[in-house]
């Protein structure tokens, strides 16, 4: 599985009055990680989805799991990678570590979402392009 790897320096906007990081901003984190990993993968969302008709990529479950603090002034490094494709949705995982040792585990859910004037909110699901996914399961990327 291609995976896309980053360094996080903790400002004091990421923190809360104890100087640790807010819980939202790692789910701010996890949205940009993502598109960072399909940049990475030479597939950004701007040509993707005007070559295939998409609304984007909604997101329609996400989670995290608090596992240790992170803290004003430090560098964490957030390694982000599609875990499983479902047809229409895809999971994005996402770990936050600080050395070795594991900070936050994330997951999203997002959906493949096509442009259709026909339906009710004017975007329906589609299925995921099998090119795509080839692009995305070929291995390490950093």
């Amino acid at each position: 599985m291609l995976r896309h790897k980053q360094q996080i320096r903790i400002m004091f906007a990421d923190c809360d009055p104890a100087r640790i990081v807010f819980y939202p901003r790692y789910f701010e984190w996890f949205d940009r990680a993502c598109q960072d990993l399909f940049n990475a993968a030479g597939l950004d969302w701007t040509s993707i989805w005007a070559k295939h008709g998409m609304a984007g990529f909604p997101v329609v479950d996400a989670s995290a799991k608090f596992l240790g603090p992170a803290r004003m002034d430090e560098t964490v490094e957030l390694e982000t990678w599609i875990d499983e494709w479902r047809g229409r949705t895809f999971v994005v995982k996402h770990v936050v570590r600080r050395g070795g040792e594991t900070l936050v585990e994330g997951q999203e859910v997002r959906v493949w979402a096509l442009l259709d004037a026909d339906a009710p909110k004017g975007a329906r699901a589609g299925e995921i392009p099998e090119d795509v996914k080839a692009i995305f399961d070929k291995g390490p990327l950093n």
